[in-house]
């Protein structure tokens, strides 16, 4: 029995998908947290400034598309069609990777882990969360991280997750894909001159080897 759970805990650590847990569990009390505030006034509609003219938290319903595109209704059907298309496009970036750079190391995973937990975070807000606080009831993600200062669109734990993962996954690509072409270019001959020598050096073993049997056989 312990032997069984020692693997079972192994494969789930290396798994990453306790990672993928405590983003998705943060993003969720992180909204949870700043939904009960404003509701009880705590956190009002200009929002609690951390940092003055960069940085405040902010309660905000995003009912549209990534950086403000409005794209879908705001009715139940279009969400869920909305929140089934995301996470299919999610998918398919997931197995893309896997496929083009085969075996996925740990370094993937916890990527993967957390997109993962990024798009679930926000497609549970896009099916189930409707704002009975603001002004003018409305459905879809809470965000609440303003950096007023610099852009004007709001994002969330969950919107951290997936951008930081995406952003690690890109270089960690680009680093790859130069160590791969630089190993390949040492390996490959420069010149005709090189692409010879390398062939009368197979040659010279090919002769030795030869040599060394027949040395044998008498």
């Amino acid at each position: 029995m312990k032997e069984k759970f020692k693997i079972k805990l192994k494969w789930f650590l290396s798994s990453f998908i306790w990672l993928g847990l405590i983003f998705l569990i943060i993003d969720i009390i992180s909204k949870n947290v700043v939904v009960s505030a404003y509701k009880s006034g705590a956190l009002g509609d200009g929002g609690a400034v951390i940092i003055p003219n960069f940085l405040r938290i902010q309660y905000v319903i995003n009912n549209h598309f990534v950086f403000g595109l409005d794209l879908f209704k705001n009715d139940v059907a279009t969400r869920i069609v909305f929140v089934i298309v995301a996470l299919g496009i999610s998918a398919g970036i997931i197995v893309f990777l896997v496929k083009k750079w085969g075996k996925v190391n740990k370094f993937y995973k916890a990527c993967l882990m957390m997109i993962i937990a990024g798009a679930v975070g926000n497609s549970i807000d896009r099916i189930f969360y409707t704002s009975n606080y603001l002004a003018s009831p409305v459905t879809g993600v809470v965000d609440f991280i303003d950096f007023y200062g610099v852009w004007k669109f709001h994002f969330n734990i969950a919107d951290v997750s997936v951008v930081v993962a995406a952003i690690m996954l890109v270089i960690y690509m680009i680093i790859t894909e130069i160590i791969d072409a630089y190993r390949k270019s040492k390996l490959q001959p420069k010149t005709a001159e090189d692409n010879v020598k390398v062939v009368s050096k197979t040659e010279q073993e090919k002769n030795k080897f030869l040599e060394k049997k027949d040395h044998k056989d008498e």
